[in-house]
Order: structure tokens, then C-alpha cells, then sequence
């Protein structure tokens, strides 16, 4: 009787250790599948955040450093003299502490460099003086917000057109609190070096800071921001009426 008893005794304490085996292996199981499917979208995430970071990067030291030709009117492959943008951009700046003269040129090739990724990003560029906290160039490439029509039980969308603005924004702070409302963005920068002349023709150098943010497309406000549009593309990819 005590023998059967001690083999009753055996054979439940094997079950009770089966099971309890069974149940921390389902658990770790289910532990391992969450993390793998969450270890995945974490990877995605960062290429894809890699992938934005060193485009902007690289599309911020193409901007730096492209050429220009030094004759107004002719293009790259007849002209007679080619320069750096940033040196034309840096001897129209130190003519009257403004860059206006190379504005056009500047912002037509920024929107050369970015056109790869300008259906799919909104971007903003810009040069600032820290010694004056003042702004020597502001240009905003952003969409306007969607056009939605009801038509009976359904919704027709119609893409906004897409601008291109110089904007002359009161500080630093207020451009910064755009950038955090987009979101998700990357951002580059870099420090050059610009010239300022005196009233005597004396050069004066300081350090300016270039920075290149984009951003998946968001409405955003431009409203305080003292903004002109310098152009206007439908989605039809024409000039806005």
C-alpha cells in the first residue's frame, strides 16, 4: 500500500513539474516572439532615421560646396568661370549685410539637391548670425494643407500646392518651436565663415550657422514668420495660377 502511495506521490510531482515546465517555456516563447516583432519595427525605425540623417547631410555640404558661374545668365557648362556658391553668396553678403543679389541662384539649388526626396519632404534652410541672433537667409519648401471635397457618400482630396518661401522670422526660438511642432524631422549643421563690411571698407569675420531640417509633410504656420512666396508649384507640377 505505502509503495503504491510513493509511486501516486512520484507520478503527480512529475505532472506538477511538467506543467509548470510547460508553462515558463509558453511564457518565455510569447516573451520572445513580442520582442522579436518589436526588435524589427525598432531596426526599421533607425535605418530609416539613418538613411534621412545622412541624406541631410549630404545635401547640406552639396549645398556648401556646388558651383555657380560667376556671370549671371550662363550655366555651368558654358561659362567662362565658375566659383563656389557659398563664395558668391559671401561676397554678396558683405556688399550691404544682406543676401539678396544670390538669393534666387541659393534657392534654386537647394531645390535641385533636395528634388530626389521633395515629393515625400517638406524642408527648411537657413543661415544664422549667433553674434546678432539675427537671420541672413530663411527658405521654407512646405505644401499647403489638402483641399477635401464631400461628394455624396464619399471624400474627394486634392493635394495643396507646393511653395517655396524666404521668410525673415523674429529669433531662433520661434523657428526651433516650428521644428518641434513637425515632429519627426532631421536636421544638419554646419558653421561657416561670413563677411561684414564697415562704413570704411574694413572686413569684419564672424561665424554663421547653416542648418538644414526636413520633415514628413505637416501643415505648419508661417503666419508670424514675415514670409514672401518666391514660388508656387501645383501638384500638376505647373506654375500656381
Amino acid at each position: 500500500m505505502e509503495i503504491k502511495l510513493l509511486r501516486s506521490q512520484k507520478g503527480q510531482a512529475a505532472l506538477s513539474d511538467s506543467l509548470y515546465f510547460l508553462l515558463i517555456v509558453s511564457g518565455l516563447a510569447t516573451l520572445l516572439f513580442f520582442f522579436a516583432a518589436g526588435y524589427g519595427s525598432t531596426v526599421e525605425q533607425k535605418v530609416v532615421r539613418q538613411y534621412w540623417s545622412e541624406y541631410n547631410t549630404g545635401a547640406l555640404e552639396t549645398i556648401l560646396y556646388s558651383s555657380t558661374p560667376r556671370i549671371a545668365g550662363q550655366t555651368l557648362e558654358n561659362s567662362s568661370e565658375v566659383d563656389y556658391l557659398l563664395a558668391a553668396v559671401k561676397e554678396d553678403f558683405a556688399d550691404d549685410s544682406e543676401i539678396d543679389e544670390t538669393s534666387a541662384v541659393l534657392a534654386q539649388n537647394i531645390s535641385g539637391i533636395m528634388q530626389p526626396i521633395a515629393g515625400n519632404f517638406d524642408y527648411l534652410f537657413y543661415l544664422y548670425r549667433p553674434d546678432v541672433q539675427e537671420f541672413a537667409f530663411v527658405m521654407i519648401y512646405a505644401r499647403d494643407p489638402p483641399t477635401i471635397t464631400e461628394t455624396g457618400n464619399s471624400s474627394e482630396v486634392e493635394p495643396g500646392n507646393v511653395k517655396t518661401y524666404f521668410c525673415k522670422p523674429a529669433s531662433l526660438n520661434e523657428l526651433e518651436a516650428l521644428i518641434e511642432h513637425l515632429g519627426s524631422s532631421s536636421q544638419s549643421n554646419a558653421r561657416i565663415q561670413l563677411i561684414e563690411l564697415d562704413e570704411e571698407g574694413n572686413a569684419g569675420y564672424f561665424v554663421a550657422q547653416a542648418n538644414l531640417t526636413m520633415w514628413i509633410p505637416t501643415p505648419v504656420d508661417l503666419s508670424s514668420f514675415n514670409c514672401e512666396v518666391h514660388s508656387c508649384i501645383t501638384p500638376e507640377g505647373k506654375p500656381c495660377p
